[in-house]
């Protein structure tokens, strides 16, 4: 081969290679000025008040609505530490829902006829399989929580009702949405009771 014809052969096996080799990419990264979806909000950098026992994390928000994460510790009481919530962050109404073990509960029955809770304390170790209220703050009845739970015992077999106490161990996680709007209660002379007023 002449010296022009191996001159050509390099040529051409470079420019081959440099065909077939990938493109090379910059690395990617996100634009400050990209938009984020649409709905979406960042969310508030205050952290929500904590009453003893409980983490909190503020988890997501539309407009005014607020979704939270609670973690209840071990010992903890579950009416108590909610209500202690809903009230030292100025919540005007909640709903919430969960699931854990406790250690005890007391749990009832509201009988129409007499116009009162029938409770039935447990003191055992228990898989709280449903937690599911919510809070209304009202003049006189607090934080205004109304609650009912389901536990399980070792055997599989469940008792439920409107929960009054219940200490947890090791874990109550919850999920507790609070809306700006306020809801109240209003005290029921029929049936002796706190009822929501919407």
């Amino acid at each position: 081969m002449t010296h022009e014809g191996r001159r050509f052969s390099i040529a051409l096996a470079v420019g081959v290679a440099a065909c077939a080799a990938p493109p090379r990419l910059a690395p990617a990264t996100p634009s400050a000025t990209e938009p984020q979806a649409e709905g979406q909000q960042p969310l508030p950098s205050e952290l929500p008040v904590t009453p003893a026992g409980v983490r909190a994390k503020l988890v997501g928000q539309q407009g005014a609505t607020r979704m939270y994460q609670l973690v209840l510790a071990p010992g903890t009481e579950v009416v108590a530490a909610i209500s202690d919530f809903v009230l030292q962050n100025h919540i005007q109404s909640a709903g919430f829902h969960g699931l854990g073990a406790c250690t005890d509960a007391v749990l009832a029955y509201y009988d129409p006829l007499t116009h009162a809770y029938q409770k039935t304390p447990y003191k055992q170790q228990m898989e709280i399989v449903s937690i599911i209220g919510n809070a209304a703050p009202t003049a006189g009845d607090g934080a205004g929580v109304h609650a009912h739970m389901g536990v399980a015992f070792a055997d599989g077999t469940m008792h439920g009702g409107h929960l009054f106490e219940a200490h947890v161990s090791p874990t109550l996680e919850l999920d507790l949405t609070a809306s700006s709007v306020a809801v109240h209660r209003a005290f029921d002379e029929t049936f002796k009771g706190w009822l929501l007023v919407p």
